[in-house]
């Protein structure tokens, strides 16, 4: 019988490969044995490249927070680092009062710092930046814990600012309504500005950001995917097994784990790292920790849709400028967000053909994602006719559903973050990783995967460790 540490990673996503990876490159007296489990036939979670007339485009995740480190320190590591590329355009619009109006620039967390940008752009009517104006003269906002982003705002600017400016950005980013959106969970920074100054206004000027070298957003030609492929590759050592949804995790002897898996003889772990989503993170672990499973039922998931259409050069009579537009709650339309993938990246540019990419589905995904198909790409290409001019009916469409696919930062979920991570000591070697903790993005998750990673080599690593498990009742 192998004497080294087994660990087993529960999600092929990107934060488990990564995890995966990590476990592998680790240094210790004994390089572990890794098992990948993933319940999906394919690895990869919420990156996705597929093939559309031809092109290859992403239909999950599109791009890579480059300010966020991690991800392009692995696209080095994993040698496609000289291959990213920057947008060619990077303003964003909202499609609100009748047509398309340019987002104003020095935008943190979906507010300008001033209100000549906004006077500008036509966002917000005459009466809504008299309203957003009084912020400079009301008492301030008592800091009373974590609060909704619209709450915030919505006192302090009014329903405009929130709707037109703050809900487009942070809802479309979360899927979620401003009004159930943690503070301090997506918008930290103004969250801080609110706390340590009487005026937002006032605060976003002095906290004004120094302009820094670099895109902000960087991609892959031929889809994000190939980052999948590439820890796919160096993950020949560990035992990867898609189709493979576990039930339960329990207690073995020895201080480790057993892991069911239907169809297979139960694995026996020293270690584990749960990196499925939030609430199948809380039935695997119901026995070993109820606590840290019941806070774990407390995260919410939403659902969006993924709308790709591509049309021939001229279905447009005016070159379409800009890398997308957004669309406020309060428009009633179908469309969340577009994205004009064939203006924004420069690899799609020379196609010759109009390469874009929707989002629907936050108002009410549940009766949105019920349409077929053909009658979602009806409507989405009839609102962009009207918003930007796109003639005709697109020579090819997909659409692609993603249930569940991103949690929900409510206030409170740092709080609850905490009281799910203070329940793991209990369990030595056991970690909880991914995009429903401490970042949705790709970046967050890759260093989220090599942190739990750490952890783990470094517990199953200690001595003695049987003793560190708690009598079960």
């Amino acid at each position: 019988m192998s004497s080294e540490p087994h660990i087993v990673v529960i999600g092929g996503g990107i934060t488990g490969l990564v995890a995966a990876r990590s476990l592998l490159r680790g240094e210790g007296p004994e390089r572990p044995r890794v098992t990948v489990l993933e319940a999906d036939k394919r690895l990869g979670g919420k990156i996705r490249s597929v093939s559309i007339a031809g092109q290859t485009t992403d239909v999950g995740a599109e791009g890579l927070l480059a300010r966020v480190p991690s991800a392009v320190e692995l696209c080095r590591e994993l040698g496609l680092e000289d291959e990213l590329l920057a947008p060619v355009q990077t303003t964003i619009s909202v499609w609100t009062r009748g047509r398309l109006r340019e987002l104003p620039g020095g935008i943190l967390s979906g507010l300008p710092d001033g209100i000549r940008p906004v006077l500008r752009s036509g966002i917000l009517s005459p009466a809504g930046i008299a309203r957003a104006a009084l912020d400079l003269v009301l008492p301030a906002t008592p800091a009373n814990g974590d609060r909704a982003v619209g709450e915030l705002v919505r006192g302090r600017l009014g329903h405009q600012a929130l709707e037109r400016l703050v809900d487009p950005l942070l809802g479309t980013i979360y899927a979620s309504d401003c009004d159930h959106l943690s503070m301090r969970a997506t918008a930290p920074q103004l969250d801080a500005l609110a706390r340590e100054h009487r005026s937002l206004i006032r605060g976003l000027r002095a906290a004004r950001p120094v302009t820094q070298a670099g895109p902000v957003f960087v991609t892959l030609p031929g889809g994000l995917e190939r980052i999948v492929t590439r820890l796919r590759d160096e993950l020949r050592d560990a035992e990867i097994r898609c189709g493979s949804s576990v039930t339960l995790v329990t207690h073995a002897e020895n201080g480790r784990y057993r892991v069911e898996v239907p169809g297979s003889e139960p694995l026996l772990a020293d270690g584990m790292i749960v990196a499925a989503p939030a609430y199948e993170a809380s039935r695997i672990l119901r026995e070993l920790s109820p606590g840290a499973a019941s806070e774990l039922h407390g995260i919410g998931y939403a659902s969006i849709g993924v709308i790709t259409l591509v049309y021939p050069a001229d279905a447009t009579a005016l070159p379409l400028r800009g890398s997308g537009f957004l669309v406020p709650q309060t428009e009633g339309r179908l469309l969340d967000a577009c994205t004009l993938s064939s203006v924004k990246w420069p690899h799609f540019a020379g196609t010759g053909e109009v390469l874009v990419r929707c989002a629907v589905g936050r108002t009410d995904a549940a009766s949105v994602l019920a349409l077929e198909d053909h009658t979602l790409v009806e409507r989405v290409a009839g609102e962009l006719r009207e918003a930007i001019g796109l003639r005709g009916p697109p020579v090819a469409s997909r659409v692609t559903r993603w249930e569940r696919a991103l949690p929900r930062y409510e206030p409170g979920h740092i709080d609850r973050v905490t009281r799910i991570e203070d329940a793991l000591p209990g369990l030595p070697g056991v970690e909880l990783a991914g995009s429903a903790y401490r970042g949705i993005g790709v970046p967050q998750c890759i260093t989220q995967g090599k942190s739990a990673a750490e952890r783990v080599l470094a517990a199953v690593g200690a001595p003695n460790r049987q003793s560190q498990i708690p009598e079960r009742a």
